[in-house]
């Protein structure tokens, strides 16, 4: 039987233990996993997708070598090695499998139960699929890994109530100030972040909320059904001089507003940064009057949400171990099929060698019928012992090396 050389392996970098300005400086673009995927395949590893969001940046591949993919990792990011060594975390094998299933079922997220990670996730493995960087096992692991997610949306309540970075900023906004009928909001960035908050924000009385955005037309599509106003981006400076709360939600891989859109305000504004890395230049902290607030302090937002989510870990955390216990069951009836079916042929053979040797001694008639029977009988034995084989090998290995030494499977 042949022995797999490679292992599940994830590496990489998170809000649990990165801060959000060492956080920033790992975030890969489009172009960085493009470059990281085609030097990947030049060094060997088959199989690689990469996921890098607010909070996180990792690998997840099926490989042999660590090494390689540290290499990698450090390579294309802006941090320097001793930033690399100190935040990095590396998973292998069982570790490396069952984070993959935490992370996907809501229980590794800033937020508990915060599925958006799914999708993220989803999209990282059919770019790797589409750039045939994907291999079989890493297949078929998602699969399990998806199926475990449904169940726990279905079968948990992890994910009801709203419990999200956008619900975390509103919570915020709330608790600072007693009521928003008097205040003006600018949010800036329409994404799907931006979108959201100001959804949960149309919820709460407030004066005005204005949206903005890079390209106008995506501002108008979300603003218009619901009655607010768009400004263009070369207005934000005009624009914040009557604005009394600013969410920033751009999704730009540097600042988007800096201390010359603010500098000369000289009154109190409330400004929260929901990106990574930061859209809102922390210089922008040292002016009087201004109150920066970005994703890691909003990591400390607790609410009753958050409090009935903790109850359903355990739940989930059962529904996980039954796919992960499945999906290992289909490894290893992966890894058993080459000597099942080295057995069975090799039943046959004594089957069909010795139909032939009877020949001479019977007509065709009873050849035809002896064929049949014998057929029967010997996938009724193979049967037989695949079944005691597969309950065996769960445990150990040493009922394959018998059948192998018993038969000479082996060439």
């Amino acid at each position: 039987m042949s022995q797999a050389k490679n292992k599940f392996i994830t590496l990489g970098i998170s809000h649990w233990k990165t801060p959000i300005d060492i956080r920033e400086k790992f975030s890969f673009s489009q172009e960085a996993i493009d470059h990281i995927l085609e030097d990947a395949r030049a060094l060997g590893i088959d199989s690689l997708f990469i996921v890098s969001t607010c909070n996180r940046a990792q690998f997840f591949a099926h490989s042999h070598n660590s090494f390689l993919l540290k290499e990698l990792f450090a390579k294309y990011n802006d941090a320097s090695q001793e930033e690399f060594d100190t935040y990095h975390f590396q998973l292998s094998g069982d570790d490396a499998v069952h984070h993959l299933f935490e992370l996907c079922c809501g229980l590794d997220s800033l937020m508990l139960g915060d599925l958006q990670i799914v999708s993220q996730v989803k999209d990282a493995v059919k770019y790797s699929t589409q750039k045939e960087m994907l291999d079989g096992y890493t297949h078929r692991l998602m699969q399990f890994v998806l199926q475990a997610y449904k169940d726990v949306r279905t079968d948990t309540a992890i994910n009801e109530g709203p419990a999200s970075v956008a619900h975390g900023a509103v919570l915020f906004i709330k608790e600072r100030y007693k009521n928003l009928k008097d205040k003006k909001i600018v949010l800036f960035g329409t994404g799907e972040i931006g979108e959201t908050t100001a959804k949960n924000l149309l919820k709460h009385p407030h004066k005005e909320m204005v949206l903005i955005n890079r390209t106008r037309s995506k501002a108008e599509a979300i603003a218009d059904p619901l009655g607010l106003r768009v400004a263009d981006i070369e207005d934000l400076k005009k624009e914040l001089t009557s604005t009394d709360i600013l969410i920033v939600a751009t999704g730009a891989f540097e600042p988007t507003v800096h201390a010359k859109h603010v500098e000369d305000l000289n009154k109190e504004m409330l400004l929260l940064d929901l990106s990574v890395p930061r859209n809102i230049d922390p210089k922008v902290e040292q002016l009087d009057g201004l109150e920066l607030i970005d994703m890691d302090q909003l990591n400390n937002i607790q609410d009753e949400t958050l409090a009935m989510r903790r109850k359903n870990i355990p739940k989930a955390r059962t529904i996980i171990n039954i796919h992960k216990n499945e999906f290992y069951d289909w490894v290893l009836m992966r890894d058993l099929s080459p000597v099942i079916q080295a057995l069975r042929e090799k039943l046959h053979r004594y089957r069909t060698d010795e139909l032939e040797q009877q020949k001479f001694r019977l007509s065709k008639e009873e050849i035809k019928k002896a064929d049949k029977l014998t057929t029967s009988v010997v996938n009724k034995i193979a049967n037989q012992a695949t079944e005691y084989i597969k309950s065996k090998y769960r445990h150990s290995d040493e009922v394959v090396k018998m059948i192998e030494e018993m038969f000479k499977l082996n060439p």
